[in-house]
């Protein structure tokens, strides 16, 4: 969890000044959190420069916020109940005092603006935050809110077989679904799956039926973790009250339905995608969770300190073509995303176009395609250019047309972001000049591409480093000099990890590169000039991450291996 912190050079000049550390201390640190990512005044804390205690008193004279040790506190347990554990977890908060309408929260980040607003609506009282330790607070979440949330779906969903039991699946009429569907119980059940999907990270949320039973999946950090099963006839329940919900046809269960759902959730928005998919044993369905402040900056994708530079400055270019290539779940919409965030501003006209809108940003124009009414990409970017745009930002790049009125829109004075299906940099080149694209235009419009895979993160919880081991690292034995792994702990969920970050290919255009592009050159030789250029490939961003112990070399192993 994040402590809270005024802006970083004032803190870090009050620091100073007030004698709790040296400059050649706070030098020190800096390199550290720009490696690792961590909140300065923990590194302080983990390299001895300052103890934790000093650093709180510090904090909350310099916040205006009172500090609160949770230490042997044990806390009321009718207390607890006033915060949800999901929402106790999300936000590192514990209630420590009642007041009337009002509750007393300890939490690591008091001016969280965000977090107190969902605890607000949660809780229905006003907020009073208090400072507490990082870690204390996270020993009284373990200890105090110590049921999983998948205990409390199994709870729910028991509750709700006992409607459902003993009715077959060939017995169940389209009304008495409807009835069952619209139970409180139901409703509850399919409420706790979203809430608890959202308070662990989750992306998205699998409910598959097998022959006797149904699981529901979660996949956090790309990977895809089991939080519940329960019965097959409960499983219709479920998925018909998800249907219900997207203004799906419950009665339709032949053919693949696809549906969206605005929720407030916790005073938040959330954005659910909903897909069906017949199977065997009946339908499986999975829900996206898009949630508007999942938007993250270009600061905050994992890029180098110098490729963040060179990056933004294509990215606030007036014109020309910028590519983000990848596999599928890859993190380029992220990406697009975090560029346009960057530039946005009043000034400019931008206009998206999207398959489907996953997040809206205020200030843009936002259109989603429609093939069935006939609106592609293509249809649309035509319509989008006589609207006077500045920026346009295509989803996805899937065909000759789409490429072809991307490439002359970008050299006619408009600023093209996209993206397109490639493993390399080089790729992306060749991939548009097989699509049709004329190379003399190509190498006039394209500014940069970036390259890139997602990899979980180490939790920080439990980091260690370990011994290097030449016969498991295979080829990467002589390129790795320092390697870490997370052990595995409560706010991991065991795994040792915990969030993600990219993995990066940044290749601007030069002179070079241009006339090979216009030679109608092949990859192998865009990709020996761009190493001669010294740029970092995707392999290389994975080994400096695995040095700085962000991720592990079966991370970066996992994302590159068909490269």
């Amino acid at each position: 969890m994040t402590l809270a912190l005024p802006s970083v050079a004032k803190f870090s000049q009050d620091l100073i000044k007030d004698g709790l550390i040296t400059k050649e201390q706070l030098a020190v640190a800096k390199v550290t959190q720009a490696n690792l990512g961590e909140d300065l005044g923990l590194v302080l804390v983990k390299k001895g420069f300052i103890n934790e205690a000093q650093l709180l008193d510090f904090l909350s004279r310099q916040l205006k916020v009172p500090f609160v040790s949770l230490q042997n506190k044990k806390i009321d347990p009718h207390l607890l109940r006033e915060i949800p554990a999901a929402i106790a977890k999300r936000h590192g908060a514990i209630p420590i005092r009642k007041l009337g309408n009002k509750l007393e929260v300890a939490m690591a980040n008091p001016l969280d603006s965000f977090a107190i607003d969902d605890l607000k609506a949660a809780v229905g009282r006003e907020i009073v935050p208090y400072l507490a330790s990082p870690q204390e607070i996270q020993n009284q979440l373990d200890e105090g809110y110590a049921r999983q949330p998948v205990e409390e779906i199994g709870k729910r969903i028991s509750s709700v077989e006992t409607i459902t039991e003993g009715i077959g699946l060939g017995d169940m009429e389209f009304k008495k679904i409807k009835e069952i569907a619209a139970g409180q119980r139901v409703i509850t059940a399919v409420n706790d799956l979203i809430c608890n999907a959202w308070a662990e990270g989750g992306s998205d949320i699998h409910i598959e039926p097998s022959h006797d039973s149904c699981r529901v999946r979660y996949r956090l950090d790309g990977i895809l973790n089991e939080r519940a099963t329960f019965t097959r006839n409960m499983h219709i329940a479920i998925v018909s009250r998800i249907k219900i919900m997207a203004g799906l046809d419950i009665a339709e269960h032949r053919i693949p339905q696809d549906g969206r759902v605005r929720l407030r959730l916790m005073g938040r928005t959330l954005d659910l995608r909903i897909s069906t998919c017949p199977t065997q044993y009946g339908e499986k369905i999975v829900l996206r969770l898009l949630a508007k402040e999942s938007l993250r900056n270009i600061d905050d994708l994992g890029l180098a300190r110098d490729d963040r530079k060179i990056f933004s400055e294509m990215v606030a270019k007036s014109h020309g073509i910028f590519l983000v290539t990848g596999p599928t779940g890859s993190g380029k919409s992220t990406t697009l995303y975090a560029s346009l965030m960057r530039i946005n501003s009043s000034e400019l006209n931008i206009i998206t176009i999207e398959d489907p809108i996953e997040s809206e940003i205020e200030g843009v124009s936002q259109v989603a395609i429609n093939a069935k009414a006939g609106l592609t990409f293509a249809s649309i970017l035509r319509s989008v250019l006589r609207q006077d745009p500045d920026v346009i930002m295509i989803g996805e790049i899937r065909d000759g047309e789409t490429a072809s009125i991307a490439v002359r829109a970008a050299i006619t004075g408009h600023l093209v972001l996209s993206t397109l299906h490639t493993n390399t940099a080089a790729g992306a080149i060749s991939r548009l000049v097989d699509l049709g694209v004329e190379p003399f235009l190509l190498s006039s419009a394209l500014q940069g591409v970036l390259a890139q895979r997602l990899v979980r993160k180490i939790c920080t919880q439990c980091r260690e480093e370990i011994p290097l081991d030449p016969e498991k690292m295979g080829s990467y034995a002589k390129m790795v000099k320092k390697a870490f792994k997370g052990k595995g702990c409560k706010k991991c969920h065991l795994t040792g990890y915990s969030g993600r970050i990219g993995l990066f290919e940044l290749a601007p255009m030069t002179e070079t590169i241009r006339e090979l592009i216009y030679k109608k050159a092949g990859d192998v030789e865009i990709e020996k000039e761009l190493r001669k250029m010294g740029l970092t490939d995707i392999r290389q961003d994975g080994i400096h991450k695995i040095e700085e112990g962000i991720t592990t070399l079966e991370e970066v192993l996992r994302v590159t291996e068909e490269d």
